[in-house]
């Protein structure tokens, strides 16, 4: 990747609407260079082009990593489980002794840890959580 792709593929992850016209004065380069480079970036880079929500304002403020050691035999049926809840953003294989990483948005923390709970009854899971205080910065790397 180019050092100037990166530097467009910066300006497009701020969150931001595109003005492919001020990134090019930025980067002192032509809007149809900026345009053309774009349109590269997301046919070669992007898998898909989405919104990072703000869950407190949304009502959810409880948000929780949770990572889960499951017992082999229930790995498809947690999985199965998992991709059906609601308040699942995320799924990730994990090693470490661990089988899923999992990111939960959730209106509050009963919500949270009854659905923890419900997690523990129901399945022979491990399940150690990890609440979200304050992010601090997300979605920055762009190698």
């Amino acid at each position: 990747m180019k050092q100037k792709e990166k530097e467009i593929i910066k300006h497009l992850r701020k969150g931001k609407r595109v003005n492919i016209s001020s990134i090019a004065r930025e980067l002192d380069l032509p809007v149809s260079t900026v345009s053309d480079a774009i349109r590269r970036i997301e046919k070669r880079y992007v898998l898909k082009r989405s919104s990072l929500l703000d869950y407190p304002r949304l009502g959810y403020n409880a948000n929780a990593v949770v990572v889960m050691k499951v017992n082999p035999s229930q790995k498809h049926l947690i999985l199965d489980f998992l991709e059906k809840q609601n308040c699942v953003n995320s799924i990730f294989h994990v090693n470490s002794g661990f089988n899923f990483l999992i990111e939960l948005v959730c209106k509050d923390n009963l919500e949270l840890l009854n659905w923890i709970e419900d997690v523990k009854t129901n399945f022979d899971v491990e399940v150690i959580s990890f609440q979200i205080l304050k992010v601090v910065e997300k979605e920055r790397f762009v190698p």
